[in-house]
């Protein structure tokens, strides 16, 4: 049961965590609307829970694979490692989402050079690449 969980809580947490940056990078918050009220709530439950399953299950992952060579680790330090791993992950990727949505998105500047550059295929990408050297 516990290989189980590690392998499919692993890419469930990461498309979960894929969903919050993404949503993050299409849409900044201006207002205090319900809207960006509610995409706001969204960006951060979606990456605290992509983050603790995908840590957690990783953690489990490698748990599970010392005990398989032979090595066991005590329950606790196992806990322990979990918990600080996974609250240092989440910390991190609020810090990263937080410092995405500080400028809005420019297409002309954010687009050139980066990865929503393949998720945008619009004509000003298109147009703004083949303008450098």
């Amino acid at each position: 049961m516990q290989s189980a969980f590690a392998v499919i809580a692993l890419p469930v947490g990461l498309v979960l965590v894929t969903v919050s940056v993404v949503t993050a990078a299409l849409y900044t918050p201006y207002t205090t609307s319900r809207v960006d009220t509610t995409i706001t709530a969204f960006i951060g439950v979606t990456l605290q829970l992509g983050g603790l399953v995908a840590t957690s299950s990783a953690v489990l992952f490698v748990f599970g694979m010392l005990e398989v060579a032979g090595l066991t680790v005590p329950l606790l330090a196992q806990v322990v490692l979990a918990y600080a791993a996974s609250h240092l992950t989440i910390y991190v990727a609020c810090l990263k989402v937080t410092a995405l949505q500080e400028r809005p998105l420019d297409p002309d500047v954010v687009l050139q050079s980066g990865p929503l550059q393949f998720l945008s295929r619009g004509s000003n990408a298109g147009d703004a690449s083949a303008e450098k050297p």
